[in-house]
């Protein structure tokens, strides 16, 4: 259990980097990544929330994230439903 819950701190983390590495980017790198984000904006960092979640999917880690998360939330679910018996 401790494992699941050190795999899903490390890539969600590793994730959360990621996006706030595509705040600083210049301009032009970056507004091809929008797809919400109107391209009206001067920054990289006025980046709607809807795409930086859509860029995160870009990176297994993000999914080693929701796999680890999972896993942990059964692993506590199953403990929570043996103290009940």
């Amino acid at each position: 259990m401790v494992e699941l819950l050190i795999m899903f701190s490390v890539s969600a983390l590793y994730s959360l980097f990621f996006v706030n590495q595509v705040e600083i980017l210049p301009l032009s790198d970056c507004r091809p990544l929008f797809i919400f984000t109107p391209e009206t904006v001067d920054y990289c960092s006025e980046i709607y929330l809807m795409d930086a979640i859509l860029l995160s999917y870009r990176y297994p880690t993000t999914y080693l994230a929701i796999i680890a998360a999972g896993g942990f939330i059964y692993m506590l679910i199953q403990l929570f439903r043996r103290q009940n018996v």
